[in-house]
């Protein structure tokens, strides 16, 4: 029993007293600390060494405020300072102490109802490891056991440094093997036209982490994990490979405008097929920048909804559409036209990148894939995207 499977957010002292209750032991990825780290060169040394293990092996939690014997946690000892100062403390010594900078810590307190907080810090598993300790001229590595933290020999750190490039090649090979499918015509379901837009999102945890993800609850929400163009699933079913949601509701439908694939282990694939619209028997993709940066926002505020975290691999295709011209207006009703040259290829497979937060605001995750939106207007012959100002500022559509 541990908490790394519940979202930060819903951790609260219930589920804490059935840690005790249960006798969770600390583990590869729970430690308990009857108090906060303190201020002396040690106690700081503990703290990058604790949250660095975490980091190089497979992410946890640090529980700030538990008693344990023999790492069997037996009753709480809340915390009794201001939490913000002692958040803001501790992110500035793993901010400062660690290289390279550990992404996307998180903390979280528990108020207690006699009194005080548990602190939750949620180190997640880092996908650019080893980290080492940096503080004070040390340089250090630490990994985790069930045993608790060690230092690892030459051969475990080699399998550091290499995890990386393993994971990006597996990544861009899962991608491969879907696009040739889809381009194939065998998708998840028959789609209407064969000029399609591909969304492969990527957590950097799926290959290495078995995700317990709600599958019957997903299933009957209609308004998460939605097919692009749409406000809501019209169909859903679970599948063997997770959760299928479609744009049309008929089960036994022979076409589908769109649909998204939620994998068990957290990726999502989400395709349309009519983002093409005939204009004077020319065919255009209308308002592409802002249909990605919507729908990408809204996908990873779903899988963060449901307990998988960031970092998150995007990546972007377009399929069958050599001859298709792009609408480049910055103007919500796409009017006067700004048409750009006509697509040469019939795919584009364009960079990926990383999300290592979820966006808050559609500017913030324009930011992120601002380099696949630059490469689509390359595609169309234009030097950036007219999403973005010279200072490179995103420009939202005007009304």
């Amino acid at each position: 029993m541990a908490l790394l499977h519940i979202p930060l957010h819903q951790i609260d002292e219930a589920r804490l007293r059935a840690l005790i209750a249960a006798g969770a032991a600390e583990s590869r990825t729970i430690d308990y600390k009857r108090t906060t780290y303190g201020s002396a060169y040690a106690d700081y040394s503990e703290f990058l060494a604790d949250t660095s293990s975490l980091a190089n092996t497979s992410g946890g939690d640090l529980v700030l405020g538990i008693n344990a014997t023999n790492g069997i946690p037996t009753a709480f000892a809340p915390l009794t300072m201001p939490m913000d100062p002692e958040i803001l403390r501790l992110e500035q010594v793993a901010r400062g102490g660690l290289q390279p900078r550990i992404a996307n810590i998180a903390f979280h307190p528990v108020p207690i109802q006699a009194g005080g907080n548990v602190l939750i810090i949620r180190v997640p598993r880092s996908y650019n490891s080893p980290h080492r300790i940096i503080r004070q001229g040390s340089n250090r590595f630490w990994a985790r056991s069930a045993a608790g933290k060690y230092e690892p020999d030459v051969s475990e750190l080699r399998t550091l440094f290499n995890a990386g490039p393993q994971l990006a090649d597996r990544i861009r090979n899962f991608r491969l093997d879907r696009i040739a499918k889809i381009a194939a015509g065998q998708a998840r379901v028959q789609l209407m036209n064969q000029g399609t837009l591909v969304l492969h999102i990527v957590p950097l945890s799926a290959f290495d982490v078995t995700s317990a993800l709600p599958l019957g609850q997903i299933e009957r929400d209609f308004r998460a994990f939605v097919p692009i163009g749409s406000s809501a699933a019209n169909g859903a079913r679970i599948n063997f490979d997770g959760v299928l949601k479609t744009s049309n509701a008929d089960p036994q439908a022979t076409q589908h405008r769109a649909y998204v694939q939620l994998h068990r282990n957290g990726i999502i694939e989400s395709v349309t097929s009519t983002l093409i619209a005939p204009n004077n028997g020319s065919p255009v993709i209308f308002n592409l920048d802002d249909v990605l940066i919507h729908e990408i926002t809204r996908s990873l505020n779903d899988l963060a909804a449901v307990g998988i975290e960031p970092p998150y691999a995007l990546l972007v295709s377009l399929i069958g559409v050599a001859g298709v011209r792009f609408n480049l207006a910055r103007r919500s009703d796409w009017w006067p036209y700004d048409l750009s040259e006509s697509l040469e290829r019939d795919q584009y497979h364009f960079d990926e990148v990383i999300f290592e937060t979820i966006p808050t605001a559609q500017s913030e995750c324009a930011g992120t894939i601002r380099p696949i939106l630059h490469q689509m207007a390359n595609a169309s012959g234009k030097a950036m995207s007219p999403s973005f100002d010279s200072h490179g500022h995103y420009i939202e559509a005007r009304q």
